[in-house]
């Protein structure tokens, strides 16, 4: 019965990469490029400093202000071991990504990473995610996948996972706890960190 849900689930995250892939219209707009953001489609992961994480902004701009410093975890210069940006998660809504964007930047920062402003040029790697939740037999499965991307876009590596617990809901986001969200980014920075050999 298990294998058969992670088959269903595991469909399912092929599906919507697929869809995602294939097709640009789906994205969230990169913040600062002026354009307005549909929270429905998808939420902002790390917003620019000032921002609450995951928040929507006041205005459809998500530049940041001028003065503001492009790095938003800031970590000494002698303790800063790579820069990353992440993109605005696909498939998720705002309710699960800021404990999400919340715990990220705890591990990144943990972890020696910078985090850039997803409007700031240049950086290691910018991260991309794709999100889906599903509910069978009174279990809830978060499926993830992040995409390390190149900055000219070039994809390098990919990290997937599922985190799997008891309850559900009509709406499978509905019963997704904070500390779900947590665990999923403290594997995430841990996978990539890995992966970088750091």
């Amino acid at each position: 019965m298990r294998q058969a849900i992670k088959i269903i689930g595991a469909l399912a995250l092929v599906g919507l990469l697929a869809s995602g892939c294939n097709s640009t219209d789906t994205l969230a707009p990169i913040p600062g490029d002026g354009a307005p953001v549909d929270d429905q489609a998808s939420a902002p992961l790390l917003g620019d400093p000032g921002q609450p994480a995951g928040t929507a902004p006041a205005t459809p701009a998500l530049a940041a202000p001028a003065t503001a410093s492009p790095t938003l975890t800031s970590l000494p210069a002698g303790q800063v071991r790579g820069q990353i940006r992440f993109m605005p998660v696909i498939g998720a809504p705002v309710n699960a990504v800021t404990p999400l964007s919340r715990q990220l930047a705890v591990e990144a920062r943990n972890r020696g990473l910078a985090i850039l402003s997803a409007s700031a040029p240049g950086g290691d790697h910018v991260l991309k995610g794709y999100f889906s939740a599903e509910t069978f037999n009174g279990q809830t499965t978060v499926f993830y996948v992040w995409d390390i991307l190149d900055p000219s876009g070039a994809r390098l590596h990919r990290i997937q996972g599922q985190e799997a617990f008891p309850g559900s809901a009509g709406d499978p986001w509905a019963s997704v706890p904070a500390n779900v969200m947590e665990r999923i980014a403290t594997r995430s920075i841990d996978e990539y960190a890995n992966w970088r050999g750091l």
